[in-house]
C-alpha cells in the first residue's frame, strides 16, 4: 500500500470518529428526552396518588416512585457525563497549513543564501516542502483520530450506563403504573363515589319540602293570590297607557330643529416601511 493510500486511510479514520461523536451526541439527547418523559409520568403518579382507600398499596407505589427517581437521577448523571466535558482534537486551519508550507519554502531560500556564504562542509540540507507538509497532515490525522477514538470509547461507556439506568428505572415505574391502574389509586378518577356535603343546598331542600307540605293545606289562599296578581297587572297596564298618552306632544307644539351633519374628514396616511425593522427607510410613507 502506498503512502497516498495511507494518508487517505488516516483521513477516513478521522472522519469516522467525527461521525461517531455526532452519533453519541444524538443518543444522549434522546436519552434526556426519554428521562424527561419518565419523570413526568412519575410525577403524575406521585401527585394523584390516593392514600385514603388502600394505604398499603399507596405506600408500595410511593416506594416504587422513590426508586424510579433515584435510578433516573443516576441515569441523568451518566448521560450528562457522556453529553459534555469531552475535548476532541481537530485538524488545524487550512490557512495555518498553507502558512507552514510557505515557511518551508522561505527556509530553502534562506538555506541557499547561507550555503553560498559558507564552506561546503558547513552547508545545511534542503527540505521538500510538499513532502514535509504531507507528512505533517498524516501525523495530525493519526493523532486526532487516536485521541478522538479514546474519547468516543469513554463516552460510549457513559451512554451505556445511562441507558442501563433508564431501563432499570422503567421496571419499578411499570409496576407502580400497573398497581395505580388496577387498584384505581387516582384521586381524580370519575369512578370513585366522592361524598360531597353542601349545608346550604341541604337547607334549601328542607325548606322547599316544608313549603310543599304547607301549600297543600292552603289551595284557596293560593288561588286568591293568583287572582290578585292578575288584577294588579291589569291596573298597572292601564296606568302605563294613560301615562304614555299624556307624554305625546301636541300638534301645536314646535318641533326642535335637528342638528346639522358634520362633514367627514379624510383618513390619515398609512406609514409603511420597506423592510421589517425599518432600517434607513423608516421615514418613507405610501402615497395617500
Amino acid at each position: 500500500m502506498g503512502n497516498v493510500d495511507l494518508d487517505s486511510t488516516y483521513e477516513k479514520m478521522y472522519v469516522y470518529e467525527e461521525e461517531i461523536k455526532d452519533s453519541i451526541s444524538i443518543k444522549t439527547q434522546l436519552i434526556f428526552t426519554a428521562i424527561f418523559i419518565l419523570i413526568s409520568t412519575t410525577v403524575y403518579l406521585a401527585r394523584f396518588l390516593d392514600f385514603s382507600i388502600k394505604p398499603d398499596i399507596a405506600y408500595v407505589i410511593a416506594f416504587l416512585v422513590c426508586l424510579v427517581v433515584i435510578t433516573a437521577a443516576f441515569s441523568t448523571y451518566f448521560n450528562f457525563r457522556a453529553f459534555s466535558g469531552s475535548e476532541f482534537n481537530r485538524m488545524p486551519y487550512a490557512s495555518r497549513v498553507q502558512e507552514y508550507y510557505e515557511e518551508q519554502i522561505q527556509y530553502n531560500i534562506d538555506a541557499e543564501q547561507y550555503n553560498s556564504a559558507v564552506e561546503p562542509d558547513d552547508a545545511i540540507e534542503y527540505i521538500d516542502p510538499k513532502k514535509e507538509t504531507e507528512a505533517f497532515i498524516s501525523r495530525t490525522y493519526i493523532n486526532c483520530a487516536t485521541h478522538n477514538a479514546l474519547i468516543n470509547e469513554e463516552r460510549s461507556r457513559w451512554v451505556f450506563k445511562a441507558l442501563a439506568g433508564f431501563l432499570l428505572a422503567c421496571i419499578p415505574l411499570a409496576i407502580a403504573s400497573l398497581l395505580f391502574v388496577v387498584f384505581d389509586m387516582d384521586t381524580s378518577s370519575p369512578r370513585k363515589n366522592l361524598s360531597i356535603k353542601d349545608s346550604y343546598v341541604g337547607g334549601e331542600i328542607s325548606s322547599l319540602r316544608n313549603q310543599l307540605a304547607t301549600s297543600s293545606n292552603s289551595d284557596v289562599i293560593a288561588d286568591l293570590e293568583k287572582r290578585t296578581i292578575i288584577l294588579e297587572s291589569i291596573v298597572r297596564k292601564k296606568e302605563e297607557i294613560q301615562l304614555s298618552d299624556s307624554k305625546k306632544p301636541s300638534n301645536t307644539e314646535q318641533q326642535p330643529k335637528p342638528q346639522a351633519p358634520v362633514k367627514p374628514s379624510a383618513p390619515p396616511s398609512r406609514m409603511m416601511y420597506d423592510d421589517v425593522n425599518g432600517g434607513s427607510n423608516r421615514s418613507l410613507k405610501n402615497e395617500k
